[in-house]
């Protein structure tokens, strides 16, 4: 049972007896809390009783008295005659009660009871409810000294909890310094337990250089009357060990009440600060030491000379106040000091003010110094000047947006070099495309095989060059398509055997086993790769062999491992050259351009091909005797979902009746992409501009549209985008397809962002326009 409710019980059976001792139903006591009455016992009445406890209530005339209290009869009495529990429930007759006084004589409230029929009480009814109001204050009076009394022993059992886990000393000694009380921080700091500790006197401890210290200072203070003495000596622990201790003492009826605190570490620390502080004041950097409230009380010589601030100008003020001015990022400043008061230290770069107003950067290292305690004790800071630091990385930066400016200038010249030389490749390259194919005589043939030579020779020239830049800027990104690789290395070699033949060569392919038949990378990219290779090695070898060996090296889960390499046994590299033939625009001898021909990018080209892999280039050759170049490259596998949408089997049936629209503003690139597309049965359209694209494509149904990007009035970008906006489907499906003689990465953005399917690299070449063809036309 709580003591709450069993005040409320005694208080209960007090009201009982009182409604017994005077004969009537119903007792109550009320006590007077914050001004008003309430109910604290009762006796006959229910929980919905009409007993009203506010002002001019029968408990409120009973307080206000200063003796007992009674009406006789409620309806002869002028106040309460008209009061509702006397007309009404529950019919209050009689009523009487006497107040309660404490001890002080103050009014606490009063004990009441009540009749339905009058009645007056006698004189011993009287006396017996006045004793049972004096009955409830004693027991008021009890559970209040029942109440100081616990929270005097909860607050003495705090202290003591504290003394026991606290890390100073806190003891007793009698006049004698003989121990009669203490805690277990003896232990940690001493070595001595508390049983041990108990009965010995403290000069048995003390450090014997600093008893007559000791003896000498407490005789002193006790002749003149002193009662609180604070001193630091050493004592002794169990171990031997010595410990400076900080001891607090009050006399008080012949006992000494102690309290020590272990000051061995700070102690060393301020030695060791002020030892610090001869080696700061002779460093060329600047040092400061602002106390825990982040104020200057140090600072060193370098300082001055840096900021031209001395510490009369600084003592007591913050420094990041006194070094601000109009550019310094004051929010740094105010970053530093939530650290601060985060009990954290910081690093910050920050343009600061010296006391002549010149502009300064100077770099900020701060670190908070702790006490034993773990209380902030003092900051130190070193200042470093980095204005010269900052003026270098200005002019980097300035450098750095000069070549950046100067690399965008670049790629733009690129690009629009790029437009201007494939629009008129596209024609010489198509014209001899559709003339090679269109029955020329015999005496014609030399003349355009030697044309489509120097076309496709030119044609690489300049993407090499482009391939080349791209790699140097970081645009060249690697593309993850499906491919069949054996189909690939086939195509290669079939596509050199015309200069294979020239050189009276023999080229061989070794394939190994395991090797999956289909993966995925970027092909045009290896293609490149082997190409670059195969055709030097048929470059440098006469009457010899090229051999290029495709094995499996390690094969998992998800991907493969294949292992390349290309031998011939032409005229091989000097060793003392092999270490340069990967540079740009570099031959391995000053010949070699003129006897071989190139451009000397080839294998610069394909050795940082190869990085995009993650792929080294190795090279083995004797000067004489040939060379291997050898690789490895990682491709991942084809997943049935993917495989299973592989592009089908040509099938040229797929072509018939289909429509294609060609948009383009040149004339020739028009004539040579109609009659391609009209040779393999499709029926094609033009359109010279983006607006009369946009007419053709709401009028008629078309399978497919060649989109070119560069138009005068509107180019591809924008037709494709509103294309599709229109309404339906159709406009949403239409497979468009840029093309574009620019090599700016950046378009691929723009393809992706105005919905177009994909793009085709002009010049156009024959064998890849009629694959992306049937890629959409299959689908």
């Amino acid at each position: 049972m709580s003591d709450k409710k069993e005040l409320v019980d005694k208080f209960d059976n007090l009201c009982k007896l009182a409604a017994l001792i005077c004969m009537v139903p119903r007792a109550i006591l009320v006590l007077k809390e914050e001004g008003q009455m309430r109910l604290k016992a009762s006796f006959g009445i229910g929980g919905n009783s009409s007993e009203d406890l506010r002002d001019y209530s029968f408990s409120e005339a009973v307080f206000n008295q200063d003796g007992f209290f009674q009406i006789a009869d409620t309806l002869q009495d002028d106040l309460f005659k008209q009061h509702l529990n006397v007309l009404g429930k529950p019919f209050i007759r009689f009523y009487a009660g006497a107040p309660l006084l404490d001890k002080q004589g103050n009014k606490v409230g009063a004990i009441c009871v009540s009749g339905d029929q009058p009645q007056y009480l006698n004189a011993e009814q009287k006396e017996a409810i006045l004793t049972l109001a004096e009955e409830v204050i004693t027991h008021l009076a009890l559970k209040k000294n029942e109440r100081e009394l616990h929270l005097q022993m909860e607050q003495f059992e705090e202290l003591r909890s504290l003394s026991a886990i606290s890390s100073e000393i806190h003891c007793i000694l009698d006049y004698s310094g003989k121990v009669l009380f203490i805690n277990d921080a003896v232990f940690q700091l001493l070595g001595y337990s508390v049983s041990e500790a108990l009965g010995m006197k403290i000069w048995e401890v003390c450090h014997k250089d600093d008893l007559e210290m000791v003896v000498n200072f407490l005789q002193d203070g006790l002749k003149h009357q002193k009662k609180n003495f604070q001193l630091d000596f050493r004592v002794i622990g169990k171990s031997g060990i010595i410990r400076l201790i900080s001891w607090s003492m009050v006399i008080k009826n012949e006992r000494w009440y102690t309290y020590g605190r272990d000051i061995t570490e700070s102690k060393r620390v301020e030695t060791e600060l002020l030892k610090l502080s001869f080696v700061a004041s002779k460093v060329n950097n600047a040092i400061v030491i602002n106390d825990a409230n982040n104020h200057v009380t140090w600072v060193n010589a370098a300082f001055e000379k840096i900021t031209g601030f001395t510490l009369e100008d600084l003592k007591g003020r913050r420094l990041g106040d006194l070094i601000s001015g109009p550019k310094t990022d004051v929010s740094l400043i105010e970053h530093a000091r939530e650290l601060n008061r985060q009990n954290q230290s910081f690093t910050l770069d920050i343009l600061a003010y010296r006391k002549d107003k010149k502009p300064i950067w100077v770099s900020v290292y701060n670190t908070i110094v702790f006490d034993e305690a773990g209380k902030v004790s003092a900051e130190v800071e070193i200042i470093i000047d980095i204005t010269d630091k900052k003026l270098a990385e200005q002019e980097m930066l300035e450098a750095k947006e000069q070549a950046l400016q100067l690399s965008e200038a670049k790629e733009m010249f690129l690009s629009v070099m790029s437009h201007e030389i494939r629009t008129p490749l596209n024609a010489i390259l198509g014209m001899t495309h559709l003339l090679l194919e269109n029955d020329p005589k015999p005496s014609q043939m030399d003349d355009l095989h030697i044309l489509k030579f120097s076309g496709d020779n030119l044609l690489n020239i300049v993407n090499d060059i482009l391939d080349f830049t791209k790699m140097e800027t970081g645009n060249l990104q690697l593309e993850a398509i499906p491919f069949s690789l054996r189909m690939l290395v086939n195509d290669i070699l079939n596509s050199l055997q015309v200069n294979v033949s020239k050189k009276q060569n023999t080229l061989k392919l070794s394939f190994g086993e395991g090797i999956p038949e289909r993966l995925l990378g970027d092909k045009t990219r290896l293609y490149q790769i082997l190409m670059n290779l195969l055709g030097n090695a048929i470059k440098f070898t006469q009457n010899g062999l090229i051999e290029l060996f495709v094995t499996l090296d390690v094969e998992r889960e998800q991907n493969v491992v294949l292992f390349f390499e290309i031998k011939d046994s032409g005229i091989g590299i000097p060793a003392d050259k092999q270490q340069y033939i990967f540079e740009s625009f570099t031959q391995a001898k000053s010949d070699i351009s003129r006897k071989y021909g190139g451009t000397g990018l080839g294998l610069a080209i394909t050795k940082k091909l190869l990085q995009l892999y993650g792929s080294e280039i190795v090279v083995e050759s004797s000067e004489g005797k040939g060379s291997a170049f050898s690789f490895h490259i990682a491709f991942d596998k084809i997943p049935v979902s993917i495989d299973a949408n592989a592009a089908a089997e040509e099938i040229p049936e797929v072509f018939h009746h289909k429509r294609i629209l060609v948009v383009d503003d040149n004339e020739i690139n028009v004539l040579i992409a109609k009659r391609i597309l009209n040779k393999w049965g499709l029926l094609t359209e033009v359109a010279y501009s983006g607006t009369e694209a946009i007419a053709k494509v709401k009028n008629g149904l078309f399978d497919l549209v060649f989109m070119d990007v560069k138009m005068p009035d509107m180019d591809g970008f924008e037709a494709t985008s509103i294309i599709r906006k229109l309404e339906g489907d159709y406009f949403k499906t239409l497979p468009i397809i840029a093309l574009t003689a620019s090599s700016l990465d950046d378009e691929a953005v723009k393809f992706k962002e105005s919905g177009m399917n994909g793009h085709l690299l002009k010049p156009l070449n024959p064998p890849d326009f009629k694959r992306l063809i049937l890629e959409f036309l299959t689908v």
